[in-house]
């Protein structure tokens, strides 16, 4: 189909199939995952908090089929059962029933993510929040790490950021720590006290997500003074910003037999 919405993670398995070897590009398929919303071919309608994928017996063992889209789910199956759920819901799911997933199963450049791809990817995703910690810095300077890990790093972190809502400035750093520790800091501004250990937790995640270790880069919300200071030095980041917000709210109601999606924190049970 040529009229099929262009998404981001259609994308990443383009980008995939390109050097279906590239860890890098396996990585970015993980992380692209687990922020998209898919959709999941299900056997029957979903029913109260159950739901029924429709599970294909292949050579390599049962699979789950999800689309990136609606549409390209219809062009599929046609008028068929489906559930509409974040990635980071679904893949917990599958994994925790031992089924493999198959990701735009229509395309040329379809992906397959193995019970033993899930089950990494859904541990990466319930890794707890980074701890707490209450170093001082001392000074800040460029970031010095080496090319390709900037090549990992700054995609991963601009993806993970990309659109969160108050959202100023997010700059790279080295840091110098007081009582002689370096290191590097991702220094964001503007986001209330309550987003900071979310953030941090998406962070963490981000890295992981990016077959870097999630503790080599701290996260840390200055105050103006000190976060003009790293502005100074520092790499900055352009993650997309969060659209414009208005003061109209329209809470549609949705259409008999539509299926509307499921709540991320109510996910459905397998059946």
């Amino acid at each position: 189909m040529d009229d099929l919405p262009e998404t981001d993670l259609d994308l990443t398995l383009r980008r995939l199939a390109e050097a279906p070897a590239d860890a890098p590009r396996r990585l970015a398929l993980h992380a692209e995952l687990s922020r998209a919303e898919v959709f999941v071919l299900l056997d029957a309608e979903v029913a109260g908090d159950r739901m029924e994928p429709r599970v294909f017996a292949l050579s390599d063992g049962p699979a789950v089929l999800a689309f990136d889209s609606e549409m390209r789910l219809a062009g599929f199956a046609g008028e068929a059962a489906y559930a509409a759920l974040p990635g980071r819901v679904l893949v917990p799911m599958l994994a925790g029933a031992g089924l493999s997933l198959i990701l735009n199963p229509d395309a040329d450049h379809a992906a397959l993510l193995d019970p033993p791809a899930l089950a990494w990817l859904a541990d990466t995703l319930a890794a707890p929040a980074p701890d707490v910690a209450e170093a001082v810095p001392e000074g800040f300077a460029a970031p010095a790490l080496p090319a390709p890990v900037l090549a990992l790093l700054l995609p991963a972190l601009e993806r993970r950021l990309s659109g969160l809502p108050g959202l100023g400035r997010a700059v790279l750093a080295a840091v110098r720590w007081r009582g002689g520790g370096r290191g590097h800091v991702l220094a964001l501004s503007g986001l209330p006290e309550a987003a900071h250990p979310p953030v941090a937790r998406a962070v963490a995640e981000a890295l992981s997500l990016s077959g870097l270790d999630a503790g080599a880069l701290d996260v840390i919300f200055p105050p103006a003074p000190a976060m003009a200071t790293i502005e100074g030095v520092g790499l900055a980041l352009s993650p997309v910003p969060a659209p414009a917000t208005t003061d109209q709210i329209v809470t549609p109601e949705p259409a008999p037999g539509a299926n509307p999606g499921l709540d991320p924190s109510r996910p459905p049970k397998l059946r």
